[in-house]
């Protein structure tokens, strides 16, 4: 006994996950937690960076580690033009991951209006009948 294609319709709808009450599809909502915990390692070698720094210049200072002077400072700013790129590049991750956020709710957002435009014209009938296909489904 086969379904329906409205029935089949309705319960892929049904499967679908749903944002706010919503359906959206799968790859509207994509997961990104591995580039968020990227940035926090870059982030954390950063401050890792930032500590050996200090212990490097500890110790230059209190000459447990025979150092000149001018060496002991070269390799400080180093260390924090490395611990900047680093915590830049967590930066940018970080940002990267809120502007998918708004892409994605800029696709989901277009989708929907496109998906209100179309029931509207065949409502009217200056649309034709798709037959409960949306243009987002069609393989």
């Amino acid at each position: 006994m086969s379904a329906s294609p409205v029935t089949e319709h309705r319960r892929t709808v049904e499967r679908q996950r749903k944002l706010g009450g919503v359906s959206v599809r799968e790859e509207d909502i994509e997961p990104v937690k591995g580039i968020r915990a990227i940035a926090i390692l870059f982030r954390g070698m950063s401050l890792l960076l930032l500590a050996l720094m200090v212990l490097q210049v500890f110790f230059g200072l209190t000459s447990t580690v025979p150092m000149s002077v001018g060496v002991m400072f070269a390799e400080a700013v180093r260390l924090v033009i490395f611990a900047g790129l680093l915590w830049g590049a967590g930066d940018l991750g970080i940002l990267w991951v809120k502007s998918h956020h708004d892409i994605r709710a800029t696709r989901i957002l277009t989708a929907r209006i496109a998906s209100m435009i179309q029931h509207i014209g065949e409502a009217t009938g200056s649309l034709r009948s798709t037959g409960g296909v949306s243009p987002d489904n069609e393989t």
